[in-house]
């Protein structure tokens, strides 16, 4: 399998991660991130925040493109008896409404050239469903965090 192409995050590859204790320092993420280990239907919507303008005289509506906002959403499995414990702090977080830090990558999040978006968020959206077979389903939508004090990012790995 190969990576996805160039600055898109979605990939045959693609990785997601999530950290209860990482910090940002001018900028840069710094802290240990853990794999969440069966993730499937990644998506990250880029909406780009917009807003409209009329000065007296002009003759059409100006619309102004601004800050882009992140919206990942997707499906994670679990094994039903035996979810683990990344299970388990993910829908702590979830159920608490508690942030945590995610990064999304197009592969291994060390490996020089993938592409990586790393945002504080809450789960905007946990449903469970357990169909045939021994696998828990998690659909999940995230929001970022209206109180972070950290930047989302969008980034290429360099070093």
């Amino acid at each position: 399998m190969t990576d996805a192409a160039p600055g898109s995050v979605m990939g045959d590859d693609c990785k997601a991660y999530y950290s209860a204790s990482l910090a940002a320092s001018n900028g840069t993420w710094s802290g240990s991130l853990t794999e969440i280990p069966l993730t499937v239907e990644d998506t990250i919507a880029r909406e780009f925040r917009t807003a409209e303008s009329n000065c007296r005289g002009d003759a059409e509506v100006s619309e102004h493109v601004g800050k882009i906002k992140f919206a990942p959403s997707g499906v994670l499995l679990f094994k039903r008896g035996t979810p683990g414990a990344t299970y388990a702090t993910l829908k702590a977080a979830a159920l608490a409404r508690t942030p945590l830090h995610f990064a999304f990558a197009t592969g291994d999040i060390t490996h020089i050239g993938n592409h990586v978006i790393r945002l504080e968020a809450r789960f905007k959206k946990w449903e469970e469903s357990r169909p045939e077979g021994d696998v828990i389903k998690v659909s999940y939508e995230l929001a970022r965090n209206p109180d972070s004090y950290y930047p989302t990012t969008e980034s290429v790995v360099a070093a």
